[in-house]
């Protein structure tokens, strides 16, 4: 490796010695399979690719291998010679990319199916509703509550006429409010049991 002092090279010069694009390099960093030297400004390059050799999905070396060679025709084809990249990739460095995203993206979708059979867990032993079954019935409570309080007057006037005594009247409407609040609560605690059902 012509440059490599003590087998360091720049991200750049490995992502070339890689035949990858300098992101793959920055995606290696952050999965913590590079070895950086002990300034971390640069890559110690038998360590990396000895890291990575052994982080390698080992089920996609048949894909990873037709990636590598359409990716070494295009980039041969593309590009002039690099003077760093005498050494030729590994199989199993070409395809840690695709395992990777691969990896990651079966992650994704096995964490997404977790929560979706965690909601529907919940919402089989009652702790969830769905927010158009509630919105809907306390609509239907609050519209009932409304209907009961415009209704009021009808009902409660021709009892009230009768009554000469303030205070008796005061009891009366207490009493009918109190009625159609409890009704109110009733309705609203049938949402509260049907969660828990």
């Amino acid at each position: 490796m012509a440059g490599a002092e003590g087998g360091e090279v720049s991200r750049k010069a490995f992502a070339r010695i890689l035949g990858a694009a300098p992101s793959y390099i920055t995606q290696l960093q952050e999965e913590g399979r590079l070895v950086l030297s002990a300034d971390g400004k640069k890559v110690r390059v038998e360590e990396s690719l000895a890291l990575i050799r052994g982080t390698a999905d080992p089920s996609k070396a048949g894909v990873a291998e037709r990636h590598a060679s359409a990716r070494g025709a295009a980039t041969a084809a593309a590009e002039p010679e690099d003077p760093e990249g005498d050494e030729t990739l590994p199989p199993e460095v070409a395809q840690s990319s695709d395992a990777k995203r691969r990896a990651k993206a079966l992650a994704d979708k096995a964490e997404t199916d977790a929560k979706a059979a965690e909601l529907d867990y919940r919402q089989r032993v009652g702790e969830l509703l769905e927010a158009a079954e509630v919105e809907h019935l306390i609509k239907s409570a609050v519209a009932t509550f409304r209907g009961s309080l415009e209704n009021l007057p009808d009902t409660l006037a021709p009892e009230l006429s009768a009554i000469a005594d303030e205070g008796r009247i005061r009891v009366v409407l207490g009493e009918a409010i109190e009625h159609r609040l409890e009704e109110l609560s009733r309705a609203f605690g049938a949402v509260a049991r049907r969660e828990q059902a």
